[in-house]
């Protein structure tokens, strides 16, 4: 689990995920990826009132989970945001936004900002009619 008080001790974890992503997945991490990042509190009001502050500020506010437990299926009275934004980071602006979205939890009183995850942007994002595409494929 990565700490994200600071961004110096983030970089070199941060460029590990990077260079796999490169060598592994032939990503090009100059271009825009989707990057979604996560956090979890007890308070749907809360995780709802962060997400609608980061949607003004140009996030997509995906949705608010609630959380199962994995063995049991059952809720674990948490609840998680999702938002998504696609752009363009290196590990220093990553580890960055890592910090400034720790302080944020802290200040709207959300337990844990839980992390980041990144892909390539959806070529069919663009167009309506594929949005569904993933759910199809799961079928």
């Amino acid at each position: 689990m990565m700490e994200f008080t600071d961004t110096a001790s983030q970089i070199e974890g941060i460029r590990e995920i990077f260079n796999d992503a490169k060598t592994e997945d032939n990503w090009d991490l100059s271009e825009e990826m989707l990057y979604s990042f996560y956090f979890v509190d007890e308070s749907v009001d809360k995780l709802e009132k962060l997400g609608l502050k980061l949607e003004a500020d140009g996030y997509d506010f995906v949705d608010v989970f609630e959380l199962g437990d994995e063995e049991t299926d059952k809720s674990t009275g948490e609840y998680l945001l999702h938002i998504d934004k696609v752009e363009v980071h290196t590990p220093e602006t990553l580890a960055q936004r890592n910090v400034e979205f720790l302080k944020l939890a802290q200040e709207y009183e959300i337990k844990t900002y839980d992390g980041w995850e990144f892909g390539e942007v959806g070529e069919y994002e663009d167009d309506e009619e594929f949005e569904d595409e993933d759910e199809d494929e799961k079928e």
